[in-house]
């Protein structure tokens, strides 16, 4: 924060050289300078007194004669003072880097300055964020010209400025987008430093939804200049049971104490997503939930006392106190009767435990024991199928050698039985013989098949060749006819010479030509002709295109020609 001082504005020569001889001071309140403004220009009131040595006006009036007419002829190195001399006005930064710094003087010169006039200067200054130095000293070089335009004393009047308050504030965040559940606090951490010249004091501010809460611990922040500190952010997020994904955007501004208007910061995100269930309504939910299972409890304990009672399994009725004593009484008294009579009680309580049986087998099918017994009992069956399929198998094993003792008592039988006659060597020699024979018949019979089969094959392939001989050669009977019908045609040619020697000239080729040539003959020269006559279709079509691409080429020539 820039304060202007209340500085003495002096005048003071720039050399031994002679002064313009004026005295300045401020035309402002208690005699200070005011602060400079940023982009603005600051204007500075500025009085000057003209302290020449020689009154012109007064001489002029005086004594006009004298000092128009005489002196200038008598004492002629007294002609530049005897007139109005001027006064010349430029500004300059004296003190200071002037980079980011602007100045104007009003008016700029002076034509008739004489001694004793009061002059009103007005100086122009601006400065710029860029500026180097909050705080230079502006010069106002006031030049006095004599009355032919000659320097005769040169003066400065220096004026201390400094720029007013810049609230130039740097906030930094490291993470600038989180993600939150619905009814719950997250922090973020940034850094605001001061890049002023001077010491300030900031006012944290957030624009935001109204749904949310933003809050800091230090909202107002008092920072020197190039300081910097660290600030939490505080971000309490809409109460909501579910939450998709909604995003927030939260707006940092810092405004200073000496300036109102903000100055935007930064921005940070919020998204808060997920489920949130308020603590009230757990407090209010679990009462009413646990009087809601008490009363459950209640009624399943009646309901089953009361099922009890009236689906329970029954009891041995000669088990029970009354009947007890009522038996015994009757065993004493009369012991058939009493055998009846539990007979009778026994066949009750048979019947009642069948009913109750059935009513609870259905409740009993998804039992855990229920279910364990119908496991055991189809492990149980795996293990006799094993046990019969082991017993089967060792009773085969068992029976086998028993049909070999068998089979053995078989042979020893036809071993005890009369023994044939052995065959004599003669006729076994004729058996080996008849085998013999047997493969060798069967050898030549396999080779009188092949032989058959290399035949059959011959005269297939003979009867193919004659066939194709027959499509490409003439057979002899036609070759007769046809030189019978030469001998014909000869004949009848020298019987008619005269009568149409172009058309007799022509046939006997023909003839000969058609003769000689067979269907296959007729049929390729045929192809040939159909071929030739698609060849020059196909060239004719090539010809008219190219015709056509050529009159395309010319058209098109025309047109660029044309264009």
């Amino acid at each position: 924060m820039f304060i202007g001082a209340s500085v003495p504005v002096s005048s003071q020569d720039e050399s031994t050289e002679a002064s313009a001889e004026v005295v300045a001071q401020l035309d402002e309140p208690s005699n200070k300078v005011p602060a400079i403004r940023v982009t603005d220009y600051t204007a500075i009131n500025i009085s000057v007194r003209d302290a020449f040595g020689i009154p012109w006006e007064q001489l002029s009036t005086n004594m006009p004669i004298l000092a128009r007419y005489i002196w200038p002829i008598i004492h002629p190195s007294w002609k530049p003072f005897l007139g109005f001399s001027s006064l010349a006005f430029e500004t300059e930064i004296i003190q200071g880097d002037g980079r980011g710094w602007f100045h104007k003087v009003e008016p700029s010169a002076i034509a008739n300055a004489d001694q004793g006039r009061n002059y009103n200067l007005t100086l122009y200054v601006k400065t710029d964020d860029i500026s180097v130095d909050y705080a230079v000293v502006v010069g106002i070089k006031v030049i006095r010209k004599d009355t032919s335009g000659n320097e005769m004393g040169v003066s400065y009047i220096y004026v201390p400025v400094k720029s007013s308050q810049l609230n130039n504030v740097k906030m930094s965040i490291t993470d600038t987008s989180k993600e939150a559940a619905p009814k719950s606090y997250i922090n973020y951490e940034a850094t605001i430093s001061n890049l002023g010249y001077y010491r300030g004091m900031f006012e944290l501010k957030f624009e935001h939804d109204e749904n949310l809460t933003v809050s800091t611990e230090n909202k107002i922040i008092v920072l020197e200049s190039g300081e910097t500190k660290n600030v939490n952010i505080q971000v309490l997020t809409e109460e909501k049971l579910f939450d998709i994904g909604t995003p927030y955007e939260i707006k940092i501004s810092a405004v200073s104490s000496g300036d109102p208007n903000p100055i935007h910061v930064g921005t940070i995100r919020v998204i808060s997503k997920g489920m949130y269930i308020s603590p009230l309504i757990l407090i209010i939910a679990i009462p009413i939930i646990i009087s809601l299972l008490i009363v459950f409890i209640v009624f399943f304990l009646m309901k089953e006392k009361r099922d009890r009672q009236i689906y329970g399994k029954p009891d041995k009725p000669w088990n029970l106190p009354a009947e007890k004593k009522y038996l015994q009484n009757l065993k004493e008294k009369d012991a058939e009767e009493y055998q009846k009579v539990i007979e009778m009680m026994k066949q009750e309580y048979e019947s009642a435990l069948l009913w109750w049986k059935s009513i609870h087998q259905d409740e009993n099918m998804f039992n855990l024991s229920n279910i364990l017994s119908q496991v055991k009992k189809k492990v149980k069956k795996g293990k006799d199928k094993k046990t019969k399929s082991i017993e089967s198998k060792t009773a085969l094993k068992k029976s086998k050698p028993s049909e070999k003792k068998e089979v053995k008592k078989s042979e020893d039988s036809l071993d005890n039985k009369p023994a044939k006659p052995e065959k004599t060597t003669e006729k076994k020699d004729a058996e080996e013989q008849d085998v013999q024979n047997k493969d060798e018949s069967e050898e030549s019979d396999g080779k009188q098949q092949n032989k058959s089969e290399m035949k059959q094959s011959k005269v297939v392939a003979k009867k193919i060749v004659s066939g194709l001989k027959k499509w490409f050669t003439v057979p002899e009977d036609e070759k007769q006819k046809e030189s019978s019908e030469k001998v014909d045609a000869t004949k009848s040619v020298e019987k008619k010479p005269a009568e149409k020697p172009k058309n007799q000239s022509k046939q006997p080729s023909e003839q000969k030509q058609k003769e000689s040539k067979t269907d296959y003959e007729q049929e390729l020269d045929r192809i040939e002709k159909e071929q030739k006559r698609l060849r020059s279709q196909k060239k004719k079509q090539r010809e008219q295109s190219e015709k056509q691409k050529a009159i395309e080429k010319i058209k098109k020539d025309e047109q660029k020609q044309k264009r």
